[in-house]
């Protein structure tokens, strides 16, 4: 009778935490997406092994595992989102896992005994690999995140990945146990058990994920999340700023940390961190505010239609041009030119009248 309370625990603990995760408004919105369906489906199994365990409901047996496969593909793309400066993983990374989830879904349909569990582990070893691929990456790869906040997206990444190997162990298990055995009771009691400690198992692991991927992303302006800037990043900030000025380096769309810091012969760490210390941002946004600036500029300035204005400033992204552009000045791109145009109109109008 333990089973069921703490397969509910699990299920609302995950919502919480799915709830929180989505809310970060310093989070890329495909991460938010991308964190929120991973913990949502692991709270949708958690119930589902609850409802299977206490009250024999077999249906959900049929469902189960074509949301298990959701969860891993679903993690490696949140994580994916934060090492892309446009907050979206590359199209080959989306393809890549909405291509394998689809044939894990085809593939759940095959009517044999086995051949659920071997979906889900297969899958699951895909993406722990993919997972743990990602370990090897450095402060410099998490664009979406300041400096400062690298270490704790180590550790929630570290977690996730200790949680899909944890949870094809428990599918190898289950295997191992429905092929030599295949007692009815047993492999009912494998599943449960197994799956509920996996599942409380990766929200012990997990449960630092709101806490880790909130703070470590912009602070509000002004603010600094790390320690007071010093006299030399001020100073190198100056350096960097007029470098990106005089030679527009912004409106490169294929800007990177590494480029920039190349350029400036300088370690990237030592751009990265100088940037989040003076201004609060990290380098993608800084970046965003000099083409903000110049596509405000070109605005009032030209006839230009917004979307030559877009690419002439960097962008790339129409959807990540209004939002930076929103950001930063308050206005999408159009009530921008819209209001310049009426202060021009008045202005012009005010004068004729003082001619008059």
């Amino acid at each position: 009778m333990t089973a069921i309370p703490i397969a509910w625990l699990i299920s609302i603990f995950a919502i919480f935490i799915a709830v929180l995760v989505v809310g970060r408004p310093h989070l890329p919105a495909f991460a938010r997406f991308c964190f929120g369906v991973g913990l949502l489906s692991l709270a949708i199994v958690a119930a589902f092994v609850g409802l299977r365990l206490e009250y024999g409901i077999s249906l959900v047996t049929i469902f189960q595992p074509h949301t298990a496969v959701v969860l891993a593909p679903a993690l490696w793309l949140g994580f994916q989102s934060l090492t892309e400066s446009e907050g979206v993983p590359a199209p080959k990374a989306i393809m890549l896992a909405i291509g394998i989830a689809t044939l894990a879904q085809l593939a759940l349909f095959t009517p044999t005994s086995w051949s659920v569990d071997l979906v889900v582990s297969t899958i699951n070893i895909i993406f722990a690999f993919l997972l743990s691929s990602m370990l090897r990456l450095g402060p410099d790869a998490f664009v979406q995140i300041s400096p400062d906040g690298f270490r704790t997206v180590r550790i929630s990444l570290i977690g996730a990945t200790v949680f899909v190997f944890l949870i094809l162990t428990a599918d190898a298990t289950i295997i191992g146990a429905t092929l030599s055995a295949g007692h009815a009771g047993m492999l009912r009691t494998l599943t449960g058990a197994s799956g509920v400690l996996v599942a409380f198992v990766l929200l012990g692991l997990m449960i630092a994920l709101p806490s880790a991927l909130g703070p470590c992303f912009k602070s509000p302006p002004g603010r600094p999340s790390d320690a007071r800037p010093l006299n030399e990043d001020r100073e190198f900030l100056k350096r960097i700023d007029k470098l990106m000025l005089e030679a527009q380096l912004f409106t490169d769309p294929n800007l990177t940390l590494a480029r920039l810091g190349r350029r400036l012969g300088c370690p990237t760490r030592r751009v990265s961190t100088t940037i989040n210390r003076v201004t609060g941002q990290n380098v993608s946004r800084y970046i965003n505010e000099f083409r903000v600036h110049r596509a405000a500029e070109l605005l009032t300035t030209t006839d230009l239609p917004i979307i030559d204005i877009m690419l002439e400033a960097g962008f790339q992204s129409k959807s990540t041009f209004n939002t930076e552009f929103r950001r930063v000045c308050g206005q999408t791109p159009t009530e921008y030119r819209n209001q310049s145009s009426d202060r021009a109109t008045v202005r012009k109008h005010d004068l004729g009248r003082s001619e008059t």
